[in-house]
């Protein structure tokens, strides 16, 4: 196969993993997503205490627990992949995409740390969140174009 046509391929492979990942992600926030005393909560209502969270720490008297920290960075994992994902209509800019999907692997590290630390348990709704996002990451990680031999 031309390498004309393997990186053609390539690229669209990685949009189709993009567009089913971030179906996969938005799908997510309508579904019951974690389990925690006796209350289950939907996506969007995760990512809703996440960002008054993320809002508070910016208040007059911020709490700086670590759970409080460990929320915050899961909700950073929403714009961080919005933003990934309309970022990746510019080839160049390719490192910086992966420099994100390291802080968006971080911040998920972070919510199953909270997860364990406070008794919450995941549903469907995470894991497709979960599966969305990594989703949207894959075309990072995939080969690029081959360098020619000297």
């Amino acid at each position: 196969m031309p390498a004309h046509s393997s990186s053609t391929v390539r690229r669209w492979i990685g949009w189709v993993l993009r567009i089913l990942g971030f179906g996969l992600f938005v799908l997510a926030f309508f579904l019951p997503a974690v389990r925690g005393e006796g209350t289950v909560f939907a996506g969007w209502k995760c990512a809703s205490i996440a960002l008054s969270e993320t809002v508070g720490l910016f208040g007059k008297s911020p709490s700086f627990s670590l759970a409080v920290l460990l929320v915050v960075f899961s909700g950073w994992i929403n714009p961080l992949v919005v933003l990934t994902l309309l970022i990746s209509f510019v080839a160049k800019l390719r490192t910086l995409r992966r420099i994100l999907g390291i802080l968006i692997v971080l911040c998920m590290a972070a919510t199953w740390t909270f997860f364990v630390q406070h008794t919450v348990t995941p549903l469907v709704g995470h894991w497709l969140w979960i599966a969305g996002a990594l989703l949207i990451l894959v075309p990072e990680v995939l080969p690029g174009r081959r360098v020619a031999a000297d």
